[in-house]
């Protein structure tokens, strides 16, 4: 029997978020940065489903665009809330009613809409032999460990990797972690969570070009990157 593999993409909205949101919205090289993103997903062979997680001030214009583009994996449109791992957490228990037989779930940050099939298909094959995977990249750059504007000490930058999403999962192992939340912590990523619970995250190799879109710079090096003025 064929495994099925579910997608959950985390559009960011709370208020200190808002510019990272507008940014989905703005065309990257002719076409909307959050419509690029689901591209990725819909074409790629390895997904069955996705799961948008986004403002509920939002909710109607993503289902015009889903229409307009005829996005068929787009299964469920979901609320966010006050933090990252509440969206997720909301875009799980989604899942279980859209997609019930759900093996694996990657789960991947919107502002990132240069991630590949490539990347898709080694953060999948990584997590079925770890049961939980995470895409990052080495640091090029030296790290200093700063206090009250002083520097305290120097990281060992060859210990350093910039993680990624996706983050690629066991459905069970993740939708476990999330109800056995006992804290308010707020975690950064849905590696760091499972961290906290001591499971083990393996890496697998990102890439530079997957970039997040955040402000109008990223937006710019975005649409170098596509244009081909700096090479993929």
């Amino acid at each position: 029997m064929q495994e099925s593999t579910a997608a959950i993409i985390v559009a960011a909205s709370s208020t200190n978020r808002s510019e990272e949101y507008e940014i989905l919205w703005t065309p990257l090289a002719g076409r909307i940065t959050l419509a690029r993103t689901i591209d990725v997903f819909e074409t790629s062979r390895c997904i069955h489903s996705i799961v948008l997680v986004l403002d509920t001030a939002h909710i109607a214009k993503i289902t015009k665009l889903s229409q307009h583009e005829g996005w068929q994996k787009v299964t469920a449109l979901v609320a966010d809330g006050p933090q990252r791992q509440d969206a997720v957490h909301s875009g799980l228990d989604a899942l279980a009613t859209v997609t019930p037989e759900i093996d694996w779930v990657i789960i991947h940050d919107a502002a990132r809409p240069l991630v590949t099939q490539a990347l898709l298909e080694a953060g999948l094959q990584a997590a079925k032999e770890h049961l939980a995977a995470s895409a990052a990249v080495p640091v090029k750059e030296t790290i200093k460990q700063v206090h009250q504007g002083l520097v305290s000490a120097t990281l060992d930058r060859s210990q350093l990797w910039t993680i990624q999403t996706p983050q690629v999962f066991s459905y069970s192992l993740i939708h476990q972690a999330y109800h056995s939340l006992t804290t308010n912590e707020a975690f950064s990523d849905d590696a760091a969570l499972l961290a906290s619970q001591g499971k083990q995250v393996f890496i697998f190799p990102g890439s530079y070009t997957n970039v997040k879109i955040t402000n109008q710079a990223d937006l710019l090096l975005a649409e170098a990157l596509l244009e081909g003025q700096v090479p993929l």
